[in-house]
C-alpha cells in the first residue's frame, strides 16, 4: 500500500510540474509581418513619466446632491498644505472663490484654522461646510480637532456661534446630516 501511495504522490507532482512548465510561443511560417500585440488601453499600457513629480492623494468632503450630508471624494494636490485644501474645498464648492488661509498651525493633535472668509448660509448649509472644512482637515492632517477662525475671530454667523472652547471634530456620520 505505500508503494501505490508513493507512487500516485509522484505521478501528481510529475503531472503538477509539467502543467507548471511554461511552453515557447508558436509563430506562423507563412506570416512576413510581425505580429503587432493589441493595446487594451489600460493601466498596464501606461509607463509611468519619470520627470512628474509625486502627487498626495487626499480626501475632499462636499455637500451631496440633496444637501442631505457629505460625499467624500479622494483627489490629489502637489503638496499637503492647508491653502491646497482649502482650493480644493472651493473647487467642491464649499468654500468662496479668494478664501485664503491667514494661517494654520498645529499642536498636540489641535489644529488652528484662520480663513480669510467664510460663506454665510442656512442652519443645515452652515453646518455642512463646517462639517466639511473639519472632516477635511482632521482626516488629512490626522488631527483630533480643529477650531475654526475667521480674520483671527472665533467662527460666528447669524445661526452658529463658536466660543474659545468649540473645535470641529471628524463627524463619522457625514452621509446623512
Amino acid at each position: 500500500m505505500k508503494k501505490f501511495i508513493m507512487c500516485f504522490v509522484g505521478a501528481m507532482l510529475v503531472l503538477s510540474l509539467a502543467a507548471c512548465t511554461p511552453t515557447p510561443v508558436k509563430q506562423s511560417e507563412s506570416a512576413t509581418e510581425p505580429m503587432v500585440e493589441a493595446s487594451t488601453g489600460g493601466a498596464s499600457d501606461k509607463v509611468p513619466d519619470p520627470n512628474v513629480e509625486p502627487m498626495e492623494i487626499i480626501s475632499v468632503y462636499s455637500s451631496n446632491e440633496d444637501a442631505t450630508g457629505l460625499n467624500q471624494a479622494m483627489d490629489a494636490v502637489d503638496e499637503l498644505t492647508a491653502q491646497s485644501l482649502v482650493d480644493k474645498l472651493i473647487e467642491y464648492g464649499v468654500l468662496e472663490e479668494g478664501t485664503e488661509v491667514l494661517e494654520f498651525d498645529t499642536k498636540d493633535g489641535i489644529g488652528t484654522l484662520d480663513l480669510s472668509k467664510v460663506p454665510s448660509s442656512g442652519t443645515s448649509g452652515e453646518l455642512l461646510m463646517l462639517t466639511a472644512i473639519g472632516n477635511t482637515f482632521t482626516e488629512n492632517f490626522e488631527l483630533d480637532k480643529l477650531k475654526l477662525l475667521v480674520d483671527g475671530k472665533n467662527y460666528s454667523s447669524g445661526h452658529i456661534e463658536h466660543g474659545d472652547n468649540d473645535y470641529l471634530e471628524y463627524n463619522r456620520d457625514y452621509k446623512k446630516l
